[in-house]
C-alpha cells in the first residue's frame, strides 16, 4: 500500500473522492497500477523455489543459472510491457506448505484469468520462430498449460531467445487470427472459444478429451 500512495494513480484514486464520486476512474486507476503479468513456461531443471527467493532482496542477485535467467527475462518483459508486478508459479507458490499449494492450485484459473498479461516462454522453439513451432511445442503436452493458454483475455509467446512467436510484435496474441488457428487447429476447438474463452463454453466431454491429452505433474 505504501508503494501506491507514492505513486501518482494513488492522486487520482484521492481526488475522485474528493469531487463527485468517479467509480470508472478509480478502478481504472487501481487497475492500472495492480495490473500483474503471469508466466506460462515448462519447468527446466532446478527452478528458483519460494525458499530460493527469500533468501535475497531480488530476483536479480539469484545466482546465474538458466532457470534464475528464465526468470529474470520474464521480469524484464513484464517491465517492458507496463506491469509493476509478476508472478511465476515456480517461485510465488510456498509449497512446502500444503494449504498454500493446494489453495493456490485451486485459486490458479482465476489468476490467469484476471491477469493484465500472460507471458508464454517456449523454451525449445529455436528462433526465429517458424508456423507449427508452437503447436508441437512441449508447452502444448502439459496440462497445466491448457487453462493457462484459455483464462488469460492477453496473452503473449515467446521463443527461446524472448522473442515474439512468428515475430509479431502487435500485440495481444490473441488477436492473432494465424496464431489462434494454428492453435485450434492443434487441440481442435474453434479458435473464437480460445480467443475469448468461458468454462461453460465446452461440454464435459470436451474438456475430458483435452485433459487427457496432457502431461500432468505437481
Amino acid at each position: 500500500m505504501r508503494i501506491f500512495k507514492a505513486d501518482p494513480s494513488f492522486k487520482e484514486v484521492v481526488s475522485s473522492t474528493t469531487r463527485e464520486l468517479d467509480n470508472e476512474r478509480i478502478i481504472e486507476a487501481v487497475t492500472r497500477f495492480f495490473g500483474y503479468a503471469m508466466f506460462s513456461h515448462v519447468w527446466q531443471g532446478n527452478e528458483p523455489s519460494f525458499q530460493d527467493v527469500g533468501t535475497v532482496k531480488s530476483v536479480w542477485d539469484l545466482p546465474k543459472a538458466v532457470p534464475n535467467e528464465k526468470l529474470h527475462n520474464f521480469c524484464k518483459e513484464t517491465r517492458r510491457l507496463g506491469c509493476r508486478w509478476a508472478w511465476s508459479d515456480t517461485c510465488c507458490i510456498d509449497k512446502a506448505t500444503s494449504s498454500i499449494l493446494n489453495q493456490s492450485l485451486m485459486s490458479m484459473y482465476k489468476w490467469y484469468a484476471d491477469s493484465a498479461a500472460t507471458l508464454v516462454f517456449l523454451a525449445g522453439v529455436a528462433h526465429p520462430s517458424k508456423p507449427g513451432d508452437l503447436a508441437r511445442s512441449l508447452w502444448m503436452t502439459r496440462a497445466w498449460t491448457l487453462q493457462e493458454l484459455l483464462a488469460p483475455k492477453v496473452i503473449y509467446f515467446y521463443d527461446s531467445e524472448w522473442k515474439p512467436y512468428l515475430g509479431n510484435t502487435g500485440g495481444n496474441h490473441k488477436e492473432s487470427l494465424e496464431i489462434m488457428q494454428e492453435l485450434a487447429d492443434a487441440i481442435e476447438i474453434p479458435h473464437g472459444i480460445i480467443t475469448t474463452f468461458s468454462p461453460d463454453d465446452l461440454a464435459i466431454r470436451e474438456k475430458l478429451r483435452l485433459a487427457s491429452a496432457r502431461n500432468a505433474t505437481v
